[in-house]
């Protein structure tokens, strides 16, 4: 099995979203985890980037409406 390691920027550009980002601790399962970090890692963002951009396109409102 060949893994490809993508580089991702430590930390997205200042203000991209007109704010300043602060940090925050959530919990996860392991499985959670490993797909966030596995996601991530494919498309080239950190974890926290790739969070942002489920929240603000209203990823977690389809969760909700699943419900």
């Amino acid at each position: 099995m060949c893994i490809e390691i993508v580089p991702r920027p430590k930390r997205t550009e200042k203000d991209k979203y007109g704010e300043t980002k602060l940090r925050y601790q959530i919990m996860l399962t392991e499985t959670a985890s490993e797909e966030l970090d596995k996601v991530s890692e494919e498309m080239g963002i950190t974890r926290s980037e790739l969070i942002e951009r489920v929240i603000r396109q209203g990823l977690l409102r389809v969760v909700k409406n699943e419900e």
